[in-house]
């Protein structure tokens, strides 16, 4: 069994945020406030309980190969990692798990009720999903696509590129400025003195005065259309199995572990893909191998098979005819698979790519969930009620958001409510503040790593007398403890301070 070993970082750490920007469109400086801990290597088991509690995961730091430097710590290993974490070093040499460390992963948790943009882990119960309109109509148009070869003629909405995202902006302050010498348009008026139904309004008057003049009862007509609903309602396999061999193109599903040769004979490809998107997309050119391959290749988990499913890190590749034209990054972890990160070649943006590659992570998910019936969560990061872009991640229904406080959970719908209501300058509501808070592991029971030895933190304070006077290690210490739950009480944890 994988123990895992994690480096303490920081708690309330502050940084500039990618989600929001100043007026001049920049980042603006140390208005996130993030906690974080460096993975050395952690088991599925831990990983998932850390995403059930709102961590997620996030590329750090480096990796050298060092040899020699075992004999500090006598672990008898051929080698040692070492990760050199701004001006912080960490030495990992752990037993019999030497083929299992590589870096590029720490897990972070936004401190939401001070970071700018609040972030919501976000998750679906794969075995309720239905799909939206929409959704539907990028099943159909991939099809069509495949079928005939021909683009659609209208795609739906997805995220603007950076260069769309500008000249809307452009376009608007033009229009700010030509109209900035006219007469301010009038207020708008409140919904009972509009002399104009809306057309959900106008519909649902229609329906009620149909039903008066048949003697009908609204809600029984209503139950019998969500009845007929739910029996022609399509499933994602439905328009999979739609494909035929005489169709013009071919679209190939593979999940390929990080690790595999399958995967590194293939890596080059993903990384032109790669940045392609960066720089189309997103007008990154920075975009380097080395840096990929840390982002989103390397990986602090194992393979492990467990009940018939293949758990770790893996790319799901899109293949048209053969070439990548997509790439999901997933980890698959006991009771769901999480998704990292996805990029595509603009070059078929007219396929509603972010939308299919969602739509085919969840299928894959409820394909996992027939094996494994407590895999049936698909998590999709974090959700930001203030960021535009991360709307979509709640087209997804229905969804789940997790609970601050509590560390429970509540529907999407219920969560928006209260988000829309929010009186905190960042957006920060509690959606459940009459719940108590898990009770939290004591700080004497959480196990450390010192000078070869895994110790109780107890035990640790003994061996180091002086960090019991020390009251600012003493709180972060409490303050991990909070942030990471009850259940972790197995996680073996790095401090600086139990190792000079």
């Amino acid at each position: 069994m994988v123990t895992s070993f994690l480096e303490y970082l920081t708690t309330n750490d502050r940084n500039s945020c990618g989600y929001c920007k100043n007026e001049q469109g920049e980042r603006t400086p140390d208005s996130s406030v993030t906690s974080a801990l460096s993975i050395v290597q952690i088991s599925h088991d831990d990983m998932m309980r850390f995403e059930a509690a709102g961590w997620s995961t996030r590329c750090m730091g480096s990796q050298y190969e060092c040899k020699g430097l075992w004999k500090a710590f006598g672990y008898g290993l051929e080698k040692v990692g070492l990760l050199f974490f701004g001006h912080m070093l960490l030495l990992s040499s752990l037993p019999l798990y030497e083929n299992i460390y590589r870096s590029g992963r720490y897990l972070y948790k936004p401190n939401n009720r001070l970071t700018c943009c609040p972030q919501f882990t976000i998750r679906l119960d794969v075995t309720k999903f239905k799909m939206s309109r929409s959704q539907k109509r990028a099943m159909r148009h991939m099809n069509e696509f495949l079928a005939t070869g021909k683009r659609p003629v209208c795609g739906i909405k997805e995220e603007d590129s950076v260069e769309k995202n500008a000249r809307k902006s452009n376009l608007t302050s033009a229009e700010t400025n030509s109209t900035s010498h006219q007469e301010p348009p009038s207020k708008k008026m409140k919904d009972s003195d509009r002399p104009v139904l809306t057309k959900k309004e106008i519909r649902n008057k229609r329906f009620f005065e149909k039903c008066q003049q048949k003697n009908l009862d609204p809600e029984e007509v209503r139950a019998e259309r969500k009845a007929k609903d739910a029996a022609r309602q399509r499933t994602i396999q439905s328009y999979i199995d739609e494909a035929c061999p005489d169709w013009k193109h071919k679209l190939e599903i593979k999940i390929v572990p990080v690790d595999s040769r399958e995967f590194d004979e293939r890596i080059n490809e993903s990384f032109d893909l790669y940045k392609k998107y960066q720089t189309t997309i997103h007008k990154d050119h920075h975009c380097r191998f080395a840096g990929f391959r840390k982002f989103l290749c390397d990986s602090p988990l194992s393979l492990e098979k467990r009940d018939g499913v293949e758990l770790g890190s893996f790319h799901m590749w899109f293949l048209l005819d053969e070439k990548i034209i997509a790439v999901s990054v997933l980890d698959v972890l006991p009771q769901c698979v999480s998704a990292k990160y996805m990029f595509y070649d603009p070059d078929y943006s007219f396929l509603s790519l972010g939308t299919y590659t969602a739509l085919r992570e969840i299928d894959v998910t409820k394909r996992f969930q027939q094996t494994c019936p407590y895999l049936r969560y698909y998590y999709m990061g974090y959700y930001i009620h203030s960021c535009p872009k991360m709307r979509y991640k709640a087209k997804f229904r229905p969804s789940d958001l997790l609970c601050e406080k509590s560390k429970t959970w509540l529907t999407f719908d219920a969560c928006k409510e209260l988000l829309d209501k929010s009186t905190n300058s960042n957006g920060f509501t509690e959606f459940r503040p009459e719940e108590p808070q898990p009770i939290p592991l004591d700080v004497d029971d959480i196990l450390v790593y010192s000078k070869r030895e895994i110790l109780t933190f107890a035990q640790a304070l003994i061996r180091f007398p002086e960090m019991a006077d020390n009251n600012e290690f003493l709180q972060k210490v409490r303050e991990l403890t909070i942030l990471v739950g009850p259940e972790l009480s197995e996680a073996v944890y790095f401090f600086n301070e139990f190792n000079s």
